[in-house]
């Protein structure tokens, strides 16, 4: 195992992908039915077993996918509603629920095969309070006849999946108010340094779940078409729509710069050390995606990679931006910068009128030494408290991004 892939690096990701890829099912009467992974654009149908879903999956083709939008994680389905899962499993099987399970295809095992190739961790959702889609029958024959009987359960599938996979897991996504504790305390157990990230549903969540080393916002809703500087951001993992949580006839409903700068908002958020922005969409089971999500996803890693200042960095101290609010249009825009605080990174998305940045006080009371451009110097000086650069005679209208060095 990478020892890179702890905590602390999910504490710095700045962008990650999030896909649900299910075979779902639903007792007649509960649940919510709100369907899985169509089987192609125009073929709502569902895959007719966990084994066809986990069959037709292919590992590769979305590795790069996630590859090409930068995600420095993924975040991939074991689960979905009625806890079909997309794998072989003993634990399941041994119940007489052999059709909860795959037979021989194994979705996760491509997964690890693909992204391993890319050097991008796997993190596993599971479910762990599902049982409302189940049927009565089922959940007997589950021994899930009560929560605590659940857990137990749940304990016995995640040491099999440890025991299969080893730690290439690097963790679990817990849905639904996660688990008890000792199902947190058996992940930990396997692996120590494995990641649990809890939600609970939580819009702009203020409070991290008292078993996950994260917190965690649920934003429901696809990103809209247009200008996202209006859209607050927050300091916790924000899971964000592209199209549907699944592949089901929608279509990207946005554009590549919008994406961008909502990312770098994000990532210079004070208080940003939960994982970023994990972008939600994923392929249907023929293994294209929903209109313009595909391309979307490289559009914006090739941004992402064409910019300085988003991975490895931290929210900006100097220039602070708080959580919970837009970006005005005289706002100039956003600062990260170096986990030691010697390099300034400011994203200038709003260049001033006159070409001339004009910056307070840093709020940590750094000075600078220099500023560049593109590697090009620009002209620095003190202004009362604060500085004055000169920007650039045509700065990126998309992200001007500034290097300041401190003294």
């Amino acid at each position: 195992m990478d020892r890179r892939f702890d905590r602390a690096y999910f504490a710095r990701a700045r962008v990650g992908l999030f896909t649900h890829y299910t075979f779902a099912t639903y007792a007649p009467g509960r649940g919510t039915d709100w369907g899985g992974t169509w089987r192609a654009r125009n073929d709502p149908r569902p895959a007719a077993s966990p084994e066809e879903a986990a069959a037709l999956f292919d590992g590769e083709a979305f590795a790069k996918a996630a590859a090409d939008l930068g995600a420095e994680y993924v975040v991939f389905t074991a689960a979905h509603a009625g806890f079909n899962l997309l794998f072989p499993s003993e634990t399941v099987k041994a119940t007489g629920c052999v059709h909860k399970c795959a037979e021989s295809s194994d979705v996760i095992a491509k997964l690890l095969a693909g992204l391993g190739r890319y050097g991008i961790p796997l993190v596993l959702y599971l479910p762990p309070n599902d049982a409302h889609d189940i049927s009565d029958e089922d959940l007997r024959r589950l021994g899930w006849t009560d929560d605590r009987a659940r857990m137990d359960f749940l304990k016995a599938l995640i040491r099999e999946i440890y025991a299969r996979y080893g730690t290439a897991i690097r963790g679990f996504w817990f849905d639904q108010g996660g688990p008890t504790k000792d199902v947190c305390d058996a992940v930990r157990a396997c692996d120590p340094d494995a990641v649990i990230f809890v939600n609970t549903g939580v819009t702009a969540n203020e409070t991290r779940h008292p078993l996950s080393d994260f917190t965690v916002s649920e934003y429901y809703g696809s990103i809209e078409a247009g200008d996202s500087d209006r859209l607050p951001t927050h300091f916790s993992q924000v899971n964000r729509q592209i199209g549907n949580w699944w592949a089901s006839g929608h279509a990207a409903p946005t554009d590549d710069v919008s994406l961008y700068r909502y990312t770098v908002r994000t990532a210079a958020t004070a208080g940003q050390e939960n994982a970023g922005v994990a972008w939600a969409c994923g392929p249907y089971l023929d293994q294209s995606w929903e209109d313009g999500v595909r391309e979307l996803l490289s559009a914006l890693g090739r941004l992402l990679r064409a910019h300085e200042g988003i991975f490895g960095t931290v929210p900006g101290r100097s220039f602070v931006t708080a959580p919970n609010a837009p970006l005005t249009k005289n706002d100039w825009g956003v600062s990260t910068e170096t986990p030691d605080g010697k390099t300034v990174f400011l994203h200038v998305l709003n260049a001033p009128a006159n070409g001339v940045l004009t910056l307070p006080r840093p709020a940590d009371g750094k000075t600078f030494a220099a500023a560049t451009c593109g590697g090009r110097p620009l002209s620095l000086t003190r202004d009362g408290d604060g500085w004055r650069i000169v920007m650039p005679e045509a700065p990126d209208p998309i992200d001007a991004v500034i290097r300041l060095t401190a003294e």
